[in-house]
């Protein structure tokens, strides 16, 4: 496109090699079009080397060629322009064929120039549009959580509804158990909206319920004891921006009640402060539980308020198709951690994975696999770099042999409240790590004991150690000093 009397105009290339119809083409159409000239199959190549057109006019009989080459070279393309071929009546067979091998239309000669010119410019227009949409696309899949561009059957329902609900200013709620990954759903639309604002989360059994109203809404110097200065809201922090409310099931009913005035009217009052503040957010909340059912103490009116877009993000085990490659994706986030070079997993290894329950969903998955490339010895994960929960699977056994009986039932729910429980408290089921610990702390004393081992093994030859432990010696090095080993 070039601007000409401050208008742009589309690039259009002609291909014809009877000049005196090529020069008078341009003249009806140079007030609509910048255009280029090519009388033959290498100067069209050449000008196509400066620069690709919107569109081409293109003859298919040329001196040195067939257009229809041509075309097949446009094809190539990542979004091919649009070619209208131009012929005498004699060789719409030609057309015909062009038409088959990807022309988008054909005109006869003499042409009729207002008719082309509408045609030019609708094509022109897809085009154009068929752009925005690769380069949306492109920017849809460099914004999304590995765990999400992996998805199949209900996370690519997700994938597919996300961009659009993404753009609307409609409430949007995210169900699933806990480790399925709604925060970084939550992270994704926020991402797509276009807002300028930030995403400010907040985890709402994370808060005592004491302070949570001055945390949300901020306070005044003197508002309370202790308040030595005012203190912005997280609520003022979310203006322009997501407001994101994870566990909103958790909320009591007195914040409950707030929280609706606020989306209500769109207005707050920090804690001690008379004034009436405005502020506008696109609100996204979270929860693993069923706030509509009877005896959650969620307010109705609350729900229906919230209750806009709704995505259900299944539990792992629901889409075990998916985890060879959110295990490759945290493979790779894991090298880049831990300075590894792991590349991949043997195929025990990745059975042992697709035959597990996974009751931490994704999170248990992401830091199991960061603690195998942390204590792996080799290039490649193998079984025995793998530790998981011993019983996690026997819900799985019992479904397997259609164990019926009460007291394979209460066994059965018994596993479910455990599973239940090691979500609810976010737990890492890894098996071997103290619940207590951070994963960062737990990793650090898995790595100690494998870099001690590596040094005994190498009788302390760093160079053989590291190469042992699959890293360099540079980073070995850091992590003896890091561990003071």
């Amino acid at each position: 496109m070039v601007k000409n009397n401050s208008t742009y105009l589309p690039y259009l290339m002609i291909v014809d090699d009877e000049v005196n119809f090529s020069e008078s083409l341009k003249m009806a159409l140079e007030d609509s079009f910048d255009i280029r000239l090519a009388a033959s199959l290498k100067e069209a190549r050449e000008l196509l080397g400066d620069g690709i057109p919107e569109a081409v006019l293109l003859d298919v009989r040329l001196p040195d060629g067939d257009g229809i080459n041509f075309i097949k070279e446009l094809k190539l393309l990542e979004i091919m322009p649009p070619v209208i071929v131009i012929t005498a009546y004699a060789t719409v067979e030609d057309a015909v064929k062009a038409l088959k091998e990807g022309a988008a239309n054909y005109f006869t000669k003499p042409l009729e120039i207002d008719k082309l010119k509408l045609e030019l410019k609708v094509l022109i227009e897809n085009r154009s549009l068929k752009i925005k949409l690769t380069t949306l696309s492109k920017e849809i899949n460099r914004l999304a959580p590995s765990f999400i561009t992996t998805g199949t059957g209900a996370m690519k329902e997700i994938v597919d509804k996300a961009p659009m609900v993404a753009t609307l200013d409609i409430p949007v709620v995210l169900t699933g158990e806990t480790g399925t990954g709604k925060e970084k759903l939550a992270q994704w639309i926020h991402g797509l909206s276009g807002v300028r604002g930030e995403m400010v989360a907040i985890n709402c059994s994370a808060i005592p319920k004491d302070i949570f109203e001055s945390e949300l809404f901020g306070y005044i110097r003197g508002a309370f004891s202790g308040a030595l200065s005012n203190k912005e809201g997280l609520v003022e922090r979310a203006d322009g921006g997501t407001l994101f409310l994870d566990e909103i099931g958790e909320l009591s009913e007195n914040m409950q009640v707030k929280l609706l005035r606020l989306l209500e009217s769109g207005v707050y009052y920090k804690v001690g402060d008379p004034k009436e503040r405005s502020v506008r957010f696109r609100l996204i909340t979270a929860t693993n539980k069923d706030l509509a059912a009877p005896g959650t103490n969620f307010r109705p009116d609350l729900y229906y308020r919230i209750n806009g877009i709704t995505f259900n993000l299944p539990p792992l085990r629901e889409r075990r198709q998916d985890i060879p490659l959110l295990a490759s994706a945290f493979i790779r986030e894991a090298n880049a951690s831990y300075g590894k070079g792991i590349k991949g997993l043997t195929p025990s290894a990745m059975k042992a994975l697709t035959d597990y329950r996974w009751p931490g969903n994704i999170r248990e998955l992401k830091w199991g696999i960061h603690k195998a490339v942390a204590v792996s010895l080799t290039e490649t994960i193998n079984e025995d770099d793998i530790t998981i929960r011993p019983d996690a699977n026997k819900k799985d056994a019992a479904d397997k042999k259609g164990a019926k009986t009460e007291k394979g039932r209460d066994a059965q729910n018994d596993e479910d409240a455990q599973d239940g429980k090691n979500a609810q408290n976010g737990e890492n089921a890894v098996y071997g790590f103290d619940p207590n610990q951070s994963c960062r702390e737990a990793m650090g004393l898995l790595e100690t004991r494998y870099i001690k081992k590596a040094l005994a093994d190498s009788n302390g030859n760093k160079t053989e150690a590291a190469r042992l432990l699959g890293m360099s010696v540079r980073v070995l090095h850091y992590k003896i000093k890091k561990y003071k080993l």
